[in-house]
């Protein structure tokens, strides 16, 4: 398996055209840096995009929601983030 190809990591696929995106992740995850990595990548392909880490927090952290402020603050903003390019 090529870990390389586009259809497996979407950090290496060719982004032309991709439409709004909002990546969050916390900044405690074992795969932070690809959050990043993905973030420059978007910026490069020209696509609207906004990439917040999210400091401390863990894989999966949305699974706090209703138990962390913090959590509920960047799940809020996403579905801010959303309504704008969805129209809403």
């Amino acid at each position: 398996m090529d870990f390389t190809d586009p259809r497996i990591s979407f950090v290496n696929a060719d982004l032309t055209g991709a439409p709004p995106t909002i990546v969050h992740y916390g900044g405690y995850e074992t795969l932070a840096d690809d959050g990043a990595h993905l973030g420059r990548r978007l910026t490069d392909f020209k696509v609207t995009s906004e990439v917040p880490p999210m400091p401390r927090g863990q894989h999966s952290f949305v699974l706090a929601a209703g138990r962390v402020a913090e959590v509920g603050q960047a799940i809020g903003q996403m579905g801010q983030w959303l309504r704008e390019p969805l129209g809403a």
